[in-house]
């Protein structure tokens, strides 16, 4: 369980915790596993690497990619490879991404160790 953050791309408080006046509330966690893996797919894919100081080797190898003569395919790899050394993933049940004015998303599901598939999950990182 951790805290759940507003990934309601609509929303003010996008990518903030979401906070309620008062005692941390059952509704302010992430619930069900499948909502924990993927809002830690979201950070991990959102963080370039070397960017969180307790762990420079956590998040994806943006610097590797940008400004780079890098193909779609390999960038691809790359996140699939990142989604599944995530703690909680069992294997990836669907990827597809798109490339188009040099603005990059991907939509992807997860099979978790306790055998439940998320729903589809939508990144959009700044590269």
């Amino acid at each position: 369980m951790d805290i759940l953050l507003d990934l309601n791309r609509g929303s003010l408080s996008y990518g903030d915790a979401v906070w309620v006046n008062g005692p941390l509330q059952k509704e302010q966690t992430t619930q069900p596993f499948t909502q924990v893996v993927a809002q830690r797919l979201y950070i991990k894919l959102t963080c370039f690497t070397g960017e969180w100081v307790l762990n420079t080797q956590y998040g994806v190898p943006y610097w590797n990619i940008l400004g780079q003569k890098v193909s779609k395919a390999s960038v691809d790899l790359i996140l699939q490879q990142k989604i599944l050394e995530e703690r909680g993933v069992k294997e990836l049940i669907s990827f597809s991404s798109t490339l188009q004015n040099r603005q990059y998303s991907l939509t992807f599901r997860v099979r978790v160790v306790t055998g439940e598939i998320s729903e589809p999950i939508t990144i959009t990182p700044l590269l």
